[in-house]
């Protein structure tokens, strides 16, 4: 019976991935179409992963309710340790509508899903010695996507509780320890940016910062920003993939992010003396 699941698990694996690699919508549809995914449930690894799979496929043709069918399916099969990053994973999902450009509505509908499954995982973060760091990761995709729908003091807000501690040394320098915190950290940058925040920008830094002298001895704003942010480039390959990530979609968040999006704009542009504007204005 085992050996009957990894079979059914390698088999739809290989549709997606034949179906992904070929570009070929209607291979796509043919795994979406399969359901021998509810066989899988007595092994929750193989049905998680299948879950995912399926709801990255419906988000391939914008279907982002059936993303979130997909996802919520799998939740209770979840470790009590995982279901925090899963739910993180699942909330991300509702990201992909700022690249679909389908209008200022589903964009706040995209992310009022996905506050909601935040908050879900904000309540089942696991208590352990990195517990601070998840719940900052969470915080930080939740204030970004109250930010998008218009509701800035909520966003502030939801620092509140936050414990802004640095990432110690050693888990800096192991890439594989909090690869969430970091892949998720330029949105909680975006908030402060957006709202001019400097007490929230210096805190975010403060927790990435591997150089208390260029933290706390810099007088210039943009500086202390940017020369913590390259060091944390340097170490952190998801840090600059995630910033990377919005910064594609920058002429989408202008509408709704208007701060930020000059912000990207002008790192693009390597404008640095109208960034020490923006920054001044901290």
């Amino acid at each position: 019976m085992t050996q009957n699941k990894e079979q059914i698990y390698k088999s739809l694996v290989e549709e997606y991935n034949n179906g992904i690699q070929k570009k070929d919508a209607g291979l796509i549809r043919v795994f979406l179409n399969n359901d021998s995914v509810e066989l899988l449930k007595e092994n929750a690894g193989y049905y998680l992963e299948i879950l995912q799979l399926r709801a990255s496929a419906f988000s391939l043709f914008g279907e982002l309710i059936k993303v979130g069918e997909e996802y919520s399916k799998g939740y209770s099969f979840c470790s009590k340790e995982g279901k925090w990053v899963y739910g993180l994973n699942w909330a991300l999902q509702f990201m992909a509508e700022y690249s679909f450009k389908r209008g200022e509505e589903k964009i706040i509908t995209a992310m009022e899903n996905g506050i909601a499954v935040l908050n879900q995982a904000l309540h089942d973060l696991p208590e352990n010695k990195y517990t601070a760091f998840y719940h900052l990761c969470l915080i930080n995709v939740k204030a970004f996507m109250l930010l998008t729908t218009g509701k800035k003091d909520e966003a502030l807000q939801a620092f509140s509780d936050c414990k802004f501690m640095p990432v110690p040394i050693p888990e800096y320098n192991d890439k594989e320890s909090l690869q969430m915190l970091f892949a998720n950290y330029t949105k909680g940058l975006a908030v402060a940016i957006e709202l001019k925040d400097f007490q929230l920008l210096m805190n975010l830094l403060k927790v990435i910062s591997i150089d208390d002298q260029v933290l706390y001895l810099q007088e210039n704003l943009f500086r202390v920003f940017y020369e913590t942010l390259v060091s944390a480039f340097d170490m952190r390959a998801e840090f600059i993939t995630e910033f990377n990530a919005l910064f594609k979609i920058k002429d989408t968040l202008q509408n709704v992010l208007p701060n930020f999006a000059l912000f990207l704009g002008l790192i693009g542009e390597q404008d640095f003396d109208k960034l020490d504007v923006l920054f001044s204005e901290f």
